[in-house]
């Protein structure tokens, strides 16, 4: 929010708990990081299923500042209820894949609906 601009949104987020399911393709050892049983098919996470800024505010705040504020609060999640995943689903767009490899996710695989399901783990 812009304190003094009329409390104008500069940015969101929303997060959410997921379950996900794991592909196939993915390794025993990587699915012990993410739920602690290397032969589980599912693992629960935090997903931050939106995350965008205001136009009036392109070159203003950057998407770097939204997200780090959003894994804060995901931060603030996990020491309430020990989910230590956090998760994005994404368009497999070059700029988008930047984006967040460059904030450290590391990408899990193409989920079934051709989003690339990337995590970062606490």
């Amino acid at each position: 929010m812009d304190d003094e601009n009329n409390n104008e949104i500069v940015g969101y987020f929303t997060l959410l708990v997921k379950p996900f399911n794991i592909a196939d393709e993915v390794s025993g050892e990587l699915r012990k990081k993410l739920s602690g049983n290397k032969n589980t098919d599912v693992f629960n996470s935090i997903l931050i299923a939106q995350l965008g800024k205001s136009d009036l505010y392109k070159g203003k705040v950057s998407g770097n500042a939204i997200l780090e504020f959003a894994l804060e609060n995901c931060e603030l999640a996990y020491d309430l209820v020990g989910l230590r995943i956090v998760c994005v689903e994404y368009d497999d767009v070059p700029y988008l894949n930047d984006f967040y490899l460059n904030n450290d996710f590391k990408i899990l695989q193409v989920n079934c609906n051709q989003k690339i399901l990337a995590y970062l783990r606490f």
